[in-house]
């Protein structure tokens, strides 16, 4: 129905009816079918059907709990939280709780510390506390750890089935060992999973690691298989160094299988040692994210050189691809590989360009159809290998409907699809995805018709987001139009009205605002594709609407509501933040992306008597609540922090937070430029105590494998680096050679202790050069040269890295012609993505000789890096993609082209793409793009700027 239909019947109806309609709506809601993929669908009737009624009764929210899955945080705080109270409130609560997201059980959490008739967190009751467990984990820490021993132990059972972050994890623990009675062995085994909470050295103490086969240990295993343990931990540290101990000859299927989350700390030696039958047990329990390359390529070989892989075998397999090499690639029958596609997805992100590149040309040459690919493939297919035509993606388009097309896939078949049929509104809904892909030319002739903004609707309710340069003509496109309503801009929907240029932002009314607000708040990372500068006006908007006039501080209610804008407020805004609502937010503020502005701002107010206070006075759960937020504290005041407090738990426990945010996706979308820098110098002032000697002159300590997983690796000098045990170096090598911040010398320290482990008597094998990870790059011309290099899997290896010299370069490249026997016109669609950034180790003359249309083919493999090319080769290269095999002459390509080949369009010069400027929104200055040296949205589809807009309403983004 309608939106506006139903919110009129909802508003006609009287109370009593619409009452009626809930209660049987609640009844029928198992038997009804609803799809729960259209999260915003359901988010926007639970708001409209809360909205009906300003004052909740227990009935009326039990009648409306099938929707707290869907319940915008507004929606949340505008349950009294008398309610709680209520029994058959609470058994609803429970009841779902396993379906809603952390944002909303973090907001339900919340509206319990706000019920009076509850009381203080000490006070609660243990048949209340049962009812209300899965919730305890989001209330903040500070009341969190106000739980008594006694109340954890009413909830002794329950707590298995919750999942708990470290320091939650540690209360519950120690409160446990604290009223119970035993030996520490005893007390630590009748704690089940929760000893996988107590830090190495309280294990120690309690009960020392010895027995594989032991209940604690196997306790801990089980945590580490559930993801519980860090995996780079110490305490995972700990227990590989115990299985690496034991007999491998004696351990049995069931025994490895449970060892499967500590695997890949065992290191590539100990799995090298597995038999046939030892891998075959394991295989199904691996997990693809948590194995090295090296570790991956060991089993793998072993995989394929001992089993008939068949459709069956290679779903075991799946973990393995991320070390998959010519041979293996080999061994794996082509019918199998077509119907591999449900575990192939879960891998594919985690390959890298020469297997993606190798897995294609495997099915294109060796498929009598070109033109089918697996499903899960298509997204990386070449251009100039893409063969689908308009009436395959009409006729299957449910298939095609989500698939992440890439930008120039999407714009290439677009072209197809409208070159064969007249597109409508139900053609673009159908295609999802591709519907990206069409062009301003495109969206000018929908302009023209009166369905114009239910086109826009269709294209905003889309899988994907639209690229830049079709957002910026849909901008063109309203500003040449009469000026839109309020609920126009309200039906168009939260996507569109995000898009919409700064400048009129702060004019959008208020429902539009609070649109904005509870899309954001369940799809925080929305946020992450805008500018800083509309992120910014997004959230002074906000806060415009939330914030009442006369209030002089923003209390924590306005922050719950202002959700991710939070952290995009300016310096001056966040000055005005009431200091008493942070110690409740800490953790929803570790989890968020946070402006420079802001986060300056924040660390001053943390410092506050209002808030934590100095430094020197802050206690182990002051430390704990921030986290990662430490980070943003002045140097000097890290410095600061009592000595007894920055333990080498606690430094493993913060260190493990900003590592696990800055690898996760929203922390990779947030980090501003200088980010690392500022983190770096209070990283270093918060592991000093440990890294460097006390006295003067004294010899600084040498640090064990456990003291580098408690820091990280860069903490320590080259000296350092240079005098760890082997042992101890061999435990720590994966972490090493991954460790970005390492300068030249600690890599080729670090180096040096690698090739004593390997051996120097004879040249590093290819599973050795894949340990070596960032360390390869300080091997001498002379070690290059000595490498195995007979095909792409070897030569992916350096491929990938970046850093290398012109010489090393030339050596890697001349040393794998020479070894594979491969001329330069010979090198196909795999050895031209395995080169990546060893491409430049070609001279000019040579890559001239390189064959076109294979080169086209590994365009967009090679056109996402940062090559460092002289501009002479970077022209040459440019060159190749005009030849007749590749993409044609430069005056025929249309934007897909351009995005195609990414970076290697900067190697054009002003002459042969003098006629670029005739295309509307092409660059008039082709060496801007070399000088940015990056994959990035092209301008290729812009519009050209059309006159009738409202002063006021042009703004450049």
């Amino acid at each position: 129905m309608p939106q506006d239909n139903f919110q009129q019947l909802l508003l006609s109806a009287e109370s009593e009816a619409v009452q009626r309609f809930l209660s049987l709506l609640h009844r029928s809601w198992p038997r009804l079918q609803v799809p729960m993929s259209d999260g915003q669908a359901l988010q926007s009737l639970a708001s409209r059907l809360m909205g009906r009624f300003p004052q909740l009764t227990p009935q009326l929210f039990v009648d409306l709990s099938q929707f707290m899955p869907f319940m915008a945080v507004s929606d949340i705080m505008r349950v009294p939280p008398a309610l709680l109270a209520n029994e058959s409130v609470l058994a609803a609560l429970r009841r779902h709780s396993t379906h809603m997201k952390l944002v909303q059980k973090s907001a339900f959490a919340k509206l319990l510390l706000q019920a009076q008739l509850l009381g203080d967190v000490p006070t609660w009751r243990p048949g209340f506390l049962r009812t209300i467990q899965p919730l305890l984990p989001h209330l903040p820490l500070r009341r969190f750890v106000q739980l008594t021993p006694q109340q954890i132990q009413g909830l002794a059972d329950g707590w298995q089935e919750v999942r708990l972050g470290l320091a939650q994890g540690r209360h519950v623990a120690h409160s446990l060992i604290n009223v119970s009675r035993g030996a520490g062995e005893e007390q630590v085994h009748r704690l089940g999973a929760l000893a996988c909470y107590l830090s190495p050295e309280e294990l120690q103490v309690l009960a020392p690691l010895r027995d594989p086969l032991g209940p604690v240990e196997q306790s801990l295993l089980a945590c580490a298989a559930n993801g519980v343990l860090s995996q780079h931990g110490r305490v995972a540290y700990a227990l590989a160094d115990l299985l690496r101990s034991a007999g491998l000859a004696a351990v049995g299927p069931q025994e490895l299988r449970a060892w499967r989350g500590i695997v890949p700390e065992l290191g590539v030696r100990f799995l090298q040692r597995l038999s046939a039958t030892q891998v075959r047990a394991l295989l199904p329990e691996l997990q693809a994210a948590h194995l090295t390359p090296a570790q991956a390529s060991v089993l793998l070989t072993q995989a394929v050189r001992t089993e008939n892989v068949t459709e069956g075998v290679v779903s075991s397999l799946c973990p393995l691809l991320p070390g998959l090499g010519p041979e293996s690639l080999q061994a794996i029958p082509t019918p199998t590989l077509v119907q591999a596609c449900e575990c192939l997805a879960t891998a594919l992100p985690l390959l890298s360009a020469p297997q993606k590149a190798a897995l294609l040309q495997r099915l294109s040459r060796e498929q009598q159809a070109r033109s089918i690919w697996p499903d899960c493939l298509l997204p990386f297919v070449p251009l100039k290998l893409l063969h689908l035509d308009a009436a395959t993606l009409l006729g299957q388009s449910g298939r095609f409907w989500e698939l992440p097309w890439s930008q120039q896939q999407a714009q290439f078949l677009w072209r197809k699809v409208e070159a064969v049929t007249n597109v409508s509104q139900e053609t673009i809904r159908a295609l999802g995805t591709l519907a990206a892909g069409m062009g301003c030319a495109s969206l000018q002739q929908f302009s023209r018709r009166a369905d114009f903004l239910g086109v826009l609707r269709v294209l905003y309710a889309c899988p994907s987001r639209l690229p830049g340069s079709l957002r910026r003509c849909v901008w063109e496109e309203i500003r040449s139009r009469p000026g839109l309503s309020g609920e126009e801009l309200v039906w168009l929907g939260p996507r569109f009205l995000m898009d919409l240029p700064a400048k009129l932002v702060d004019k959008l009314p208020n429902d539009s605002v609070r649109l904005i607000l509870d899309y954001v708040s369940s799809h925080p990372q929305s946020l992450l594709m805008l500018p800083p500068h509309r992120r910014a006006a997004l959230a002074h908007r906000a806060l415009r609407l939330l914030r009442a006039p006369a209030e002089t501080e923003i209390p924590g209610e306005v922050l719950d509501l202002l959700g991710p804008l939070l952290g995009f407020l300016g310096q001056e805004a966040a000055a005005h933040v009431q200091p008493e609502s942070l110690l409740l937010r800490l953790e929803e503020l570790q989890g968020a992306c946070l402006a420079e502005g802001f986060a300056e701002e924040l660390g001053r107010l943390l410092l506050t008597e209002r808030v934590l206070g100095p430094p020197q006075c802050w206690s182990l759960l002051d430390v704990q609540q921030l986290g990662r937020l430490v980070f943003l504290l002045p140097v000097e005041s890290v410095r600061l922090i009592p000595r007894e407090v920055r333990s080498r738990d606690t430094l493993e426990q913060l260190l493990q937070s900003q590592r696990e945010w800055e690898q996760s996706e929203p922390g990779r979308l947030c980090q501003p430029p200088g980010a690392q820098g500022r983190v770096r110098s209070r990283k270093e002032a918060l592991v000093a105590w440990l890294v460097r000697s006390s006295p003067v002159g004294a010899q600084d300590p040498v640090p064990s494998c456990a003291d580098m997983r408690a820091t990280y690796p860069a903490a320590w000098s080259v000296a350092q680096i240079s005098s760890m045990a082997p042992s101890h170096f061999e435990g720590c090598l994966d972490l090493i050679s991954q460790d970005p911040a390492l300068s030249p010398e600690q890599l080729r320290a670090a180096l040096g202790k690698a090739k004593q482990l390997f051996g120097t008597a004879q040249p590093l094998q290819p599973v050795h050069v894949l340990q070596l990870g960032l360390l390869a790059t300080q091997l001498s011309e002379q070690e290059l040269h000595e490498l195995e290099l007979s095909n792409w899997g070897a030569l992916s290896v350096l491929g990938v890295l970046e850093g290398w010299t012109a010489r090393q370069m030339r050596a890697v490249v001349s040393s794998f012609l020479r070894q594979s026997g491969m001329s330069v016109q010979g090198l196909a669609l795999p050895e031209l993505a395995a080169l990546g950034h060893l491409l430049c180790g070609l001279r000019a003359d040579e890559m001239r000789l390189l064959n076109s249309r294979e080169f086209s083919q590994a365009a967009p493999f090679v056109g996402s890096l940062r090559l460092g090319c002289s501009e002479r080769q970077l022209e040459t290269l440019a060159e190749l993609l005009t030849s007749r095999l590749a993409f044609g002459p430069v005056s025929s390509w249309g934007p897909e082209i351009f995005t195609e080949i990414g970076t290697l369009a900067g190697g054009f010069q002003p002459s042969p793409a003098a006629g670029l400027h005739q295309r509307p929104g092409l660059s008039r200055d082709p060496p801007a793009a070399r000088a940015a040296q990056r994959r990035a949205e092209p301008s290729s589809g812009q519009c050209p700027v059309r006159g009738g807009g409202r002063p006021g309403w042009q703004g450049q983004e």
